[in-house]
């Protein structure tokens, strides 16, 4: 992989890394191999494999979770990437190796639809539809600025458009990190990890911007800023990533449980109802004794299946029949075994339409 990366980066290393694995003895040529090989060649070849990765593995996300969140992180990743490429001059050699000269221009487009891309993700990873319209808004005015910069690359020169898209990048990146801590404050939990992953990559965007501009020296570090805070964004914003997808996870988890205990009402309700036309007839437990004879309950499991219905969790259940815990998630598999259930909503649900 990384002899395959190299060559992305530089075809006069890839020959040489050919030459080297197949004479792997002459500890000469690894010498030469060490010493002439291109730190920066290296760390962009790294960069790539990481970017190619975290985009696939969230685009695979996407149709799992269906969430734009994703979606928009993968276009942020990929048209990043062409930007990277595009000014290390590497695009050309094998996306358009006649127009070689094309790299001097076109990476102003890619950046373009990528700040596109984040400024999207920004407003819907850190919900700003939901909670903060203003700074939604704010993100829509980046977002359109960033497609305007992409039409205008195929209008203006060089000359004329750096301006411009030097003055957005200063705009709109650090905006990312400065909505990033208004959300924090105002209690998004997801938005800390949001803000720690950016940090270093925008520092990485500001530092290679600012050279452009000839407001700082050039060196290797200076040079390979985008790399390196691409790279620690990566690794960084996985764990904000990670922490979205439970955080949906546990809303679906709410979700369920407020379900279950609104079916619960009603059942009570519709109880209280019938007590009230026939005081002596008890709705609820003669539904589970009509379903405890047609599925052959126990009489234990029958009890606890009562409770079930009520809502009570095993604890209470097991005070209530003054067992152990153990013994209610044992009774609790037989039920849901000879009812064909898997869930404890489902319980609910079958005796409503008892």
């Amino acid at each position: 992989m990384l002899s395959f990366l190299l060559s992305i980066i530089n075809p006069n290393v890839s020959s040489y890394c050919y030459i080297l694995f197949i004479d792997n003895q002459n500890s000469e040529a690894i010498n030469n191999f060490i010493v002439n090989t291109d730190p920066r060649s290296l760390l962009l070849g790294i960069f790539i494999g990481l970017m190619l990765v975290m985009a696939i593995y969230n685009f695979l996300l996407y149709f799992s979770l269906r969430d734009k969140a994703y979606l928009y992180y993968v276009g942020t990743v990929i048209f990043g990437l062409l930007t990277s490429l595009a000014i290390n001059k590497i695009s050309g050699q094998y996306f358009w190796p006649n127009q070689p000269n094309l790299d001097k221009t076109i990476y102003i487009t890619f950046a373009g639809i990528s700040m596109f891309f984040s400024s999207r993700f920004a407003a819907i990873f850190l919900e700003l539809k939901e909670h903060h319209k203003l700074l939604n808004k704010f993100m829509w005015v980046i977002a359109c600025l960033s497609l305007l910069l992409t039409l205008l690359s195929f209008i203006l020169t060089l000359k004329q458009i750096t301006p411009f898209g030097r003055w957005l990048v200063l705009l709109s990146f650090p905006s990312y990190i400065i909505v990033a801590i208004i959300a924090y404050r105002k209690g998004l939990v997801v938005a800390k990890f949001y803000l720690l992953a950016w940090i270093p990559y925008v520092l990485g965007l500001l530092i290679r911007t600012m050279h452009g501009a000839n407001w700082i020296p050039t060196n290797q570090l200076v040079l390979s800023s985008i790399e390196i805070g691409g790279a620690l964004e990566i690794m960084l914003l996985s764990f904000a990533l990670a922490y979205r997808i439970k955080k949906i996870q546990k809303e679906n988890t709410l979700i369920s449980v407020q379900l279950q205990e609104y079916i619960s009402r009603v059942l009570i309700l519709e109880e209280k109802i019938q007590s009230k036309n026939s005081p002596e007839e008890n709705v609820l437990e003669k539904k589970i004794e009509i379903i405890a004879q047609e599925h052959k309950l126990t009489e234990r499991e029958t009890d606890v299946f009562l409770y079930l219905a009520k809502g009570l969790n095993n604890q209470k259940i097991a005070d209530e029949l003054f067992v152990s815990i153990n013994t209610v998630k044992f009774h609790t598999r037989n039920i849901y075994e000879k009812l064909d259930i898997k869930k404890r909503n489902e319980i609910n649900t079958r005796i409503l339409y008892t």
